[in-house]
C-alpha cells in the first residue's frame, strides 16, 4: 500500500478517536458544552479540535491540522489552547493531549497548594501525585504554555492541574489519556466526599 494512502487511513483513525474521546468526556461530565480541547500528534502535524467546538458532538469538520513547528492559516480556527498543546509536543515525547474541566478536581485546586495526592487505591496506582500550577492567565496564554510544558518535561507526570481552571493530561496514547482524565475526576470525587464525612488532616 502506498504510504500516502496508509497515512490517510491513519489520519482518519485519529479523527475517529478524537470524536469518540470528546463524546466520552462530555458524557462523563468532564467538560461542559463548549469547553475543553483534544489533540493528537502525528509526524510533524497536530490534529486538534477547533475553538468553541462542542466536544460531545464533534464531526470531522471540527478537527483541524496544524504544524507542530511554525504556524498555518488553520491556527486561526484551532482551539485557543493550541499554543499550549504545541509547546507540550515540542518539549516532550507525548502524542496525545486532553484538556478538560473536571468539576471536583478543579474545585480541589481552590484549596490545595501545589499537589493533589489521591487517597483511594485506584488513584494511588494510576494517578499518583498530580502537580498543581498557578498562572495569571489560564486560558491559552504563553505563560500557561511555557509553565505547563516545562512542568510536564521536568516531572515526567502525565496529569497536571491548573489552579481554578482545569486539567491537562498528556500521554503517548489518546485512549489512555482519556482513562487518566476520568481517573483523575473519580479520585477527586472520592477525596472530596471522604473529606466531607471526616475532614482529612492537613
Amino acid at each position: 500500500m502506498p504510504y500516502s494512502k496508509l497515512k490517510n487511513l491513519y489520519v482518519e483513525k485519529i479523527i475517529e478517536d478524537i470524536i469518540f474521546t470528546g463524546k466520552v468526556l462530555y458524557q462523563e461530565g468532564l467538560v461542559n458544552s463548549h469547553a475543553g480541547n483534544i489533540s493528537v500528534r502525528f509526524e510533524n502535524s497536530i490534529y486538534i479540535t477547533k475553538t468553541g467546538a462542542m466536544l460531545g458532538y464533534l464531526t470531522p469538520n471540527d478537527i483541524v491540522e496544524v504544524p507542530v513547528v511554525g504556524t498555518s492559516p488553520n491556527d486561526e480556527i484551532a482551539s485557543s489552547e493550541l499554543i499550549v498543546h504545541r509547546e507540550i509536543y515540542k518539549k516532550t515525547e507525548h502524542k496525545a493531549i486532553i484538556h478538560a474541566h473536571p468539576i471536583h478536581a478543579v474545585s480541589l485546586t481552590f484549596f490545595l497548594e501545589d499537589t493533589f495526592i489521591p487517597i483511594d487505591n485506584e488513584g494511588k496506582l494510576f494517578v499518583k501525585e498530580v502537580p498543581i500550577i498557578e498562572v495569571e492567565n489560564a486560558s491559552g496564554s504563553k505563560e500557561l504554555a511555557d509553565k505547563l510544558s516545562n512542568k510536564f518535561k521536568s516531572t515526567g507526570r502525565n496529569i497536571i492541574l491548573i489552579k481554578k481552571h482545569g486539567s491537562f493530561v498528556a500521554h503517548k496514547d489518546l485512549n489512555y489519556a482519556l482513562k487518566l482524565t476520568s481517573d483523575l475526576e473519580f479520585c477527586a470525587k472520592v477525596y472530596y466526599l471522604v473529606n466531607q464525612i471526616k475532614p482529612l488532616e492537613k
